[in-house]
């Protein structure tokens, strides 16, 4: 019985890729049923083959950088203004802090020490 509390490894094959790899170009047969002409169109087909996939593999990678760098850019400029906004809510409560000490006279009293 296997145990309900082990965790399930994570799956071999990320969720937005096939679980197969591409089917080549050309069906492999028997070498010797080939001549070095169609075997070597064979090997340059799926040569070829090979570089579309990471030619658009590197493609959809550079998309994902350049759509993560413009949400940095976004994310950056509104912690900017996040900051900014604190940074006055702040100033503003420490005015009316020093603003209530200076016209309330209570508040300038000693009241716990030895002094």
């Amino acid at each position: 019985m296997a145990d309900p509390t082990a965790t399930q490894a994570p799956p071999a094959v990320a969720s937005d890729r096939t679980a197969s790899p591409p089917a080549p170009s050309a069906a492999p047969t028997a070498s010797a049923a080939l001549s070095p002409e169609d075997a070597q169109k064979i090997m340059v087909d799926r040569i070829e083959d090979a570089l579309t996939r990471i030619e658009i593999a590197t493609q959809k990678r550079a998309d994902a950088l350049s759509r993560m760098e413009q949400r940095h850019h976004a994310l950056r400029d509104r912690m900017t203004q996040t900051v900014a906004t604190l940074d006055t809510v702040l100033a503003a409560a420490d005015a009316a802090t020093a603003d209530e000490t200076e016209t309330d006279p209570d508040t300038n009293v000693d009241e716990g020490g030895d002094a």
